[in-house]
Order: structure tokens, then C-alpha cells, then sequence
């Protein structure tokens, strides 16, 4: 049988890979994406997230769904997975960061970054249809009492989303594209963003980038997992394992001319790592790999209210936000009524210690506040009455990843956090003060996220870096053109190219650097006879 053979094959189909599909097929280029989830349509999702085969990724549980979920030394990450990345589970939240985001970190000296990146986000913006929200509900009512609690009243706004506000639940032709789009339905505020828009409403990759990528020739391999990447002459020979069912899978290979590692970070990362020290295929790829990753500087936390009568579950996933000071931003985080699954990952509000002491005084709390613990382990319907508290801070702090054995990669090396890393704060004091006041507000119970107290590792779902933009080797895994620093055809367009803490959820970010990595390549020369216009997208105004 004969190797399929593309211009690009793309690993990932996330923000970065996405993005890329679609500008290279316009380009006229042939284009191979390959995914290790699997395709969604609006109604597979699972009605809430209790549906755990529709929700949770976990293959070895036969779980399929959109949410990961990766537990490392130092760090606790979410992720998404399936046809359209991590735009299928994430919360809509596309916002521009400061132009002082790019004067940390270790952005390429050279470049104005700022002004460099201006003209991909207004088109990122279009494409991804970004309006500011337009339901606001009860959730961001008491993110707005709480700003004014905390004394920053003025800084409330809500958020630049990407979300379709017609009227709820009615279904029309293409709003964004003149036409040119699949039809849309207006938000029902059910705030079931990030278990799956069953609705239509939201704006995910497969409703923009990768609808246009197909319709101009991309072919998309759900369910294909990359394993190898390997030179042959002229390009390079991708080995993937296609999932075929319970306990069955086949090997597959594509070949390419160029390749795009845009798998997110922990995918691109851990092959990148595979690569260079499991196959060493690609033995030359800069030391600096794992190097420099970084989160939002997040602590998730919260309150849930045992006032039966509220209901802090309607609007978006994420609908408004207010700024502490120059580097701390809070956002509340909702989930639909019945969605209480990650629930699992919520406990007590406790102060700060080691990891030794910070468990023990989990203990206390609950030896102390036994009745009320018990009334919050055992509240109906969770979700409907508890805002998650997202606490963003912007400031440099990083650790480092690299490939090893841990008890949960058993006996299979995987990525791993160094134990010799810095370490990134799992405490942020004002996070439990906006909680306790935010619990004492609703007539509840302060919570803090399981791994930052029992583990002394944060969670986030903003993992950024790890295979860096730079101008030289030694600074980071890839040039300014995306190149994996000494492989000509082997390029980075995701998260872990990022070099910074953008201080802002960092979707909005990672579309306008992939609009700008795939600008720089040429229409592909055509033979007369070809018969295939280039296509132009035309914005509905």
C-alpha cells in the first residue's frame, strides 16, 4: 500500500494547528491533520460532564472525551483533546494581553512584539468571531460585589468571548462568513461551555478555521495517535497508531514534505522528547526542550453556596473578570447545572504550609468544620451553586519538563516535572482572601483545588512554553520563522512555542502567532491547468 504523501502533515488541530490547516490549504499546499481524539458533532457531547466516556480522556478507561487531565510533579494540567483541540473544553475566553506581557519572559530581542502581532489579532478576532458577552447572569453579579469588596469596584468589565449571541436557540445561516460558514444558533446561557456546546453557539475550531481547511482540502485523521517522526529523503515519514475500537489499533504512516508539532504542549513536548532521546530520530533538537514552561500563574479556587434558591450556573463558561492590581486578574467559572463532576477536585479552603503541614491543616479544618464539610461534600447538584474562582497573576515564574518514570507513567517513560525545577507557587494569598469573602457573600463554603493542598502543586489549564520561540539554539527549540532549530521542514505552532506569561487566558494569543508563522509562506505555484482558485473569506459585517 502506498504512503500518503502531503506538503504538511500537522500533529494536533488545536488553535496552532488549526490555524495552520486552513492558511496552507488556502495557499493551495496539501494538507494532512492528524488527531489523537475523535470527531464531535454538536449532540455528542455529553449532556453534562458526569458522562465520563464523553467527557474525560483516559483510553486506557475506553474514556474519549474532550477533557485531560495530566498530573505532574509541580504542576497539574487541563487540556483538551478531539477535533478542534483544546476550543471544544475551553472557555470561549479570548483576550488580547498587555503590551508590557511581551517585555517578560524571554521574547526574542529584535522584534516589537506588540506591534508585530497587531495586525494577527484583529484577524484572529474575526475569524474566531470574538463580541464582548452579552449574558451577563448571577455569577458575574457577585464577581462584581466582589470587586468592590476588594476594592477594585471600576476594574469589572466582562469578557471578549467567542460565542454567538442571537437570539437563544434559534438557528440561522453563517453570521461571521457572508454565507460562506456553517449555520449557528444563539447562546441559551445554559453554561455548558466547557463540557461541550451541544447548542451550536460556540465558536470552536471546527465551526471556523477547520471548517474552511477541509472545504479547501485538508484531510483530518481523527483518532490517529503520532508515535515517530523520522527523516527520509526529501522530508519526513510519520508513524502513528490509528484507534480502531476496544484493544484494537493499526500502524500508519504519512509522509510529508514539512511537519507541524501543534499538539499543545504536553503532546508536542513528550514527542519532541521521544524523538530526540527515546528513538533519536531527531537527536539534535536543542537542549533547551522542556525548558521555560510556564502557567498563568494560576491558582483555582472558589466557593459553593448553601443557599438553595441561587443558581450560579447560567451564562458562559466565563462571562466577566476584575483586576487586583497591575498583575492579578480573577475571573469566575461557571459549569451547567448537573455538571458537578469535578467536584471530585474541590476541597476545604485551607491556609497556606508545606507539603506536609498544608494537609494536616486540611485535616484540622475538617476535624473543626466537620458539619458544614459534610453539607458541602454532599450538596445536590454542585455545579449549579459554586463559581470557581480563576486567579491569574502575570508574573516570571517557570519550571522545567523532561521525559521519566513516575507512578502514574508506570513503567512507560513519559513527561514529568523536574524535581530540580522551580518551583511555581501553589499559595497565592489574595486567591484564598477573594474566596473567603466570595463564600461569606453567597452564604457558603470557601474551596481550594485538591492538588494545591495536598500536593503543593497548582493547576492550570494555561500551560504555556517548553519548546520556545528564540534567535539562537541555546535560547529556545525553534526560530522566528516557527523552524525547529536545525531541521529545515520541522516547525512548532502551539502553546509551547509561547515565551512568556501573558497574564490573559492565551488562546486569542496563540491564533494570532499561528496567523503570523503561516503568512510567511508563498502560494504554491500551480500548473495552469489545476482548475483550483485560491479563496478569499468575506466577513459579514
Amino acid at each position: 500500500m502506498t504512503t500518503p504523501r502531503f506538503d504538511f502533515v500537522i500533529i494536533g488541530s488545536g488553535f496552532g494547528g488549526s490555524v495552520s490547516a486552513m492558511r496552507l490549504a488556502q495557499k493551495g499546499y496539501t494538507v494532512a491533520v492528524l488527531e489523537k481524539g475523535r470527531r464531535f458533532g454538536r449532540l455528542d457531547f455529553g449532556k453534562t460532564n458526569w458522562n465520563l466516556p464523553k467527557f474525560f480522556w483516559a483510553p486506557f478507561f475506553r474514556c474519549f472525551g474532550i477533557q485531560q487531565i495530566s498530573l505532574l510533579k509541580g504542576v497539574m494540567v487541563l487540556h483538551g483533546t478531539g477535533v478542534g483541540g483544546g476550543s471544544l473544553v475551553y472557555a470561549n475566553t479570548l483576550m488580547e494581553p498587555r503590551p508590557q506581557a511581551f517585555k517578560t519572559g524571554s521574547w526574542p530581542a529584535g522584534v516589537d512584539w506588540s506591534e508585530e502581532l497587531k495586525p494577527h489579532y484583529v484577524t484572529a478576532k474575526k475569524m474566531l468571531g470574538v463580541t464582548q458577552n452579552k449574558l451577563e447572569a448571577a455569577a458575574d453579579f457577585e464577581m462584581k460585589e466582589l470587586g468592590q469588596k476588594l476594592g477594585v469596584g471600576p476594574s469589572y468589565h466582562l469578557t471578549d468571548v467567542g460565542v454567538f449571541f442571537g437570539e437563544k436557540g434559534q438557528e440561522v445561516s453563517d453570521p461571521y462568513f457572508s454565507g460562506q460558514g456553517p449555520s449557528r444558533v444563539g447562546c441559551t446561557g445554559c453554561g455548558g461551555c466547557m463540557v461541550g456546546c451541544r447548542v451550536g453557539a460556540k465558536n470552536t475550531l471546527d465551526q471556523n478555521y477547520l471548517y474552511f481547511a477541509e472545504k479547501w482540502g485538508t484531510k483530518i485523521f481523527p483518532k490517529h495517535t503520532v508515535r515517530r517522526i523520522k527523516g527520509i529523503q526529501g522530508g519526513y515519514q510519520i508513524d502513528a497508531r490509528e484507534d480502531r475500537g476496544f484493544l484494537k489499533s493499526k500502524k500508519v504512516s504519512f509522509q510529508a514534505d514539512n511537519v507541524i508539532f501543534a499538539a499543545g504542549v504536553m503532546g508536542t513536548l513528550s514527542l519532541l522528547f521521544r524523538q530526540k532521546e527515546i528513538y533519536k530520530t531527531l537527536p539534535r533538537i536543542s537542549s533547551s526542550l522542556g525548558t521555560q514552561v510556564r502557567t498563568n500563574g494560576e491558582s483555582l479556587c472558589g466557593a459553593v453556596s448553601f443557599e438553595a434558591h441561587r443558581d450560579l450556573s447560567r451564562g458562559i463558561a466565563i462571562g466577566s473578570a476584575i483586576h487586583l492590581d497591575e498583575t492579578t486578574k480573577i475571573e469566575p467559572v461557571r459549569y451547567s447545572s448537573g455538571s458537578s463532576a469535578l467536584r471530585l477536585l474541590a476541597v476545604p479552603l485551607t491556609e497556606d504550609g508545606t507539603a506536609v503541614t498544608r494537609p494536616w491543616k486540611l485535616l484540622k479544618n475538617l476535624f473543626l468544620k466537620f458539619p458544614r464539610f459534610i453539607k458541602m461534600a454532599f450538596i445536590q447538584n454542585w455545579a449549579k451553586h459554586t463559581i470557581i474562582l480563576l486567579v491569574m497573576q502575570s508574573l516570571d515564574q517557570k519550571m522545567r519538563l523532561r521525559m521519566g518514570r513516575s507512578i502514574l507513567t508506570l513503567w512507560r517513560k513519559g513527561l514529568v516535572g523536574d524535581s530540580g525545577a522551580d518551583k511555581i507557587p501553589s499559595f497565592i494569598p489574595v486567591a484564598q482572601k477573594a474566596s473567603q469573602i466570595l463564600a461569606d457573600q453567597i452564604g457558603g463554603e470557601p474551596q481550594n483545588c485538591v492538588s494545591e493542598v495536598l500536593l503543593g502543586t497548582p493547576a492550570t489549564a494555561h500551560i504555556l512554553g517548553g519548546a520556545v520561540i528564540s534567535n539562537s539554539i541555546h535560547e529556545g527549540v525553534i526560530d522566528l520563522r516557527h523552524q525547529v532549530h536545525g531541521y529545515t521542514g520541522l516547525y512548532v505552532c502551539d502553546g509551547s512555542m509561547v515565551p512568556g506569561n501573558l497574564g490573559v487566558n492565551p488562546s486569542l494569543t496563540i491564533t494570532a502567532m499561528a496567523e503570523r508563522f503561516a503568512s510567511q509562506f508563498p502560494e504554491k505555484k500551480r500548473s495552469q491547468d489545476a482548475g483550483v482558485s485560491r479563496p478569499h473569506i468575506q466577513f459579514s459585517n
